[in-house]
């Protein structure tokens, strides 16, 4: 019972403290330490430690200087390398679902979701949406080693978006960018779907490199 306890005050700790990175209230850089956490949570250390470890291997905390950990840093070759693999995935996946006709309820039953987020809705929300989109396309494509692979790279994008809130004032145009790229893949123009879908990834590059 006792460890129970402990997973679930552990999980429940990693979700708070992902909430706070993917809304910017924990910026780039931010000390995540065992005194600072315990403080602010009233949680024993071992169940701080333990989720510190979870973020850590969610990309979520690094080591600086190979002592304390922090909120990442994303350097510009980071977010290159990240878009690097990411690209290739999801034009392919669009490539896939032009071709097979798949059916877009489900990314538009999300983008629906996107669309009726209230204009004070927090960016962590936002953010969560927009990743459930991109899965969700991801997943039409059906194949079962992308679905196991792609998810894998979600966390490190989350933390990309969660350094891009103020290029998307009201979120409104997040919502935009999405309607624009879902109307692309509906015309069943693979050459349209996937030039909609790359401009979508770069700009996300460009933005990135501009807050710098």
């Amino acid at each position: 019972m006792t460890a129970l306890q402990t997973t679930s005050t552990r999980d429940a700790l990693v979700a708070e403290v992902r909430r706070l990175i993917l809304s910017g209230e924990l910026p780039p850089g931010a000390s995540l330490t065992e005194t600072m956490l315990a403080s602010r949570f009233g949680v024993a250390r071992p169940t701080i430690r333990s989720a510190l470890q979870e973020l850590v291997a969610r990309n979520l905390a690094q080591r600086a200087n190979g002592r304390s950990l922090v909120v990442p840093v994303l350097t510009e070759a980071d977010v290159q390398d990240l878009f690097f693999v990411r690209t290739p995935l999801e034009l392919e996946a669009v490539r896939v679902i032009v071709e097979s006709g798949a059916c877009l309820d489900r990314p538009e039953r999300i983008l629906a979701k996107m669309d009726a987020l209230a204009p004070d809705a927090s960016w962590a929300d936002r953010v969560e949406i927009h990743t459930e989109f991109h899965i969700a396309l991801v997943e039409l494509a059906g194949s079962p080693r992308l679905n196991r692979v792609y998810p894998a790279l979600q966390e490190e994008m989350q933390l990309c978006l969660a350094q891009l809130h103020t290029f998307y004032p009201g979120g409104d145009n997040l919502a935009t960018e999405h309607r624009r790229l879902l109307t692309a893949i509906a015309t069943g123009d693979v050459a349209i779907a996937q030039a909609e879908m790359r401009e979508h990834l770069a700009a996300a590059v460009r933005n990135l490199a501009a807050r710098r």
